[in-house]
């Protein structure tokens, strides 16, 4: 049986008209070409807040959510523009982005937005669609934040590996990324050097400093080897190479990323936090990267 784009689960674009939801749909489209998966570009109209407007005839949902789809057909023409061969559908719905991408998400492979777009406060570094579906989504969410280049021979990805579940299963997915556009994977695992206890106390159990920080970086370079050897055992044929910066994790994860065109990372982390639904470092990337970030659950 040969397999068509229509068997597959959808890349599922957010759309708003804005210049980054351009980009997004952009990105999502050269990205489900390559993956050989259908496009479903979405526009919410976020009305249904409104429901009760439309016993006093103030609003007709037939009518808005035309303009929702009409609106979802610009970004399909852009799409297909982009993209001939690509199967293309265009999508309204009468929920607010963020409900509206996430029921998306149930039936993607994955789910594709702007940085920020035509929402109330604009100026913010990062949309509050963009925040909330990377913690609640249900399946992999990545943020363009602007014109983007493809992974590919000369632009690798960077994955951020602190040996939990979530950055094993960012490796998996990284690599498959990588394996998929012919790029080379970057694998980066940070440690922090620990600061002189003010009361005297030892550091992480150590005797000095010195010692325990040479322990942090040995465990980052574990860490990084482990996540390596496991990603070139299911991908022999892939480029990889490690980094262990000292550092916040955050700022390395965006400066290792400078040259990239993807980073990966799993929604949350092994901090101390790591039960809320998005991790500090995964907040903090999505705010400051410059290339499209891939969240991972």
């Amino acid at each position: 049986m040969t397999t068509t784009q229509s068997t597959l689960r959808p890349i599922v674009v957010g759309f708003d008209g804005s210049q980054t939801a351009q980009d997004a749909v952009r990105w999502a489209a050269a990205a489900a070409a390559r993956l050989v998966a259908p496009l479903v570009v979405l526009h919410a109209a976020d009305r249904i807040v409104y429901a009760q407007d439309v016993s006093i005839g103030m609003w007709d949902p037939a009518v808005e959510h035309q303009r929702a789809h009409d609106l979802a057909e610009q970004g399909a023409v852009l799409a297909r523009e982009e993209q001939p061969d690509l199967e293309v559908t265009a999508r309204g719905s009468l929920l607010g982005p963020r409900q509206a991408l996430d029921e998306a998400a149930a039936q993607a492979q994955g789910v594709v937005v702007g940085s920020r777009g035509f929402g109330r406060v604009r100026s913010t570094l990062l949309g509050a669609t963009a925040y909330g579906l990377t913690g609640h989504a249900r399946c992999p969410v990545t943020v363009v934040p602007g014109p983007a280049a493809m992974p590919g021979p000369d632009a690798r990805v960077v994955v951020g590996a602190d040996g939990s579940p979530e950055s094993e299963r960012a490796a998996e997915a990284a690599a498959r990324w990588a394996q998929a556009w012919g790029a080379d994977l970057l694998v980066v695992s940070s440690w922090e050097r620990p600061t002189t206890d003010p009361w005297g106390l030892s550091v992480d159990g150590m005797r000095s400093v010195d010692e325990a920080a040479e322990a942090r970086r040995e465990g980052a370079e574990a860490r990084a080897r482990h996540t390596a050897d496991a990603v070139r055992a299911a991908f022999p044929d892939l480029s990889v190479d490690t980094a262990t910066p000292s550092g916040r994790a955050d700022e390395n994860l965006v400066e290792a990323s400078g040259d990239a065109a993807l980073l990966v990372l799993g929604n949350r982390g092994s901090g101390r936090l790591s039960s809320f639904l998005l991790g500090s470092t995964t907040r903090n990337v999505l705010h400051m990267s410059m290339v499209p970030v891939h969240i991972v659950r």
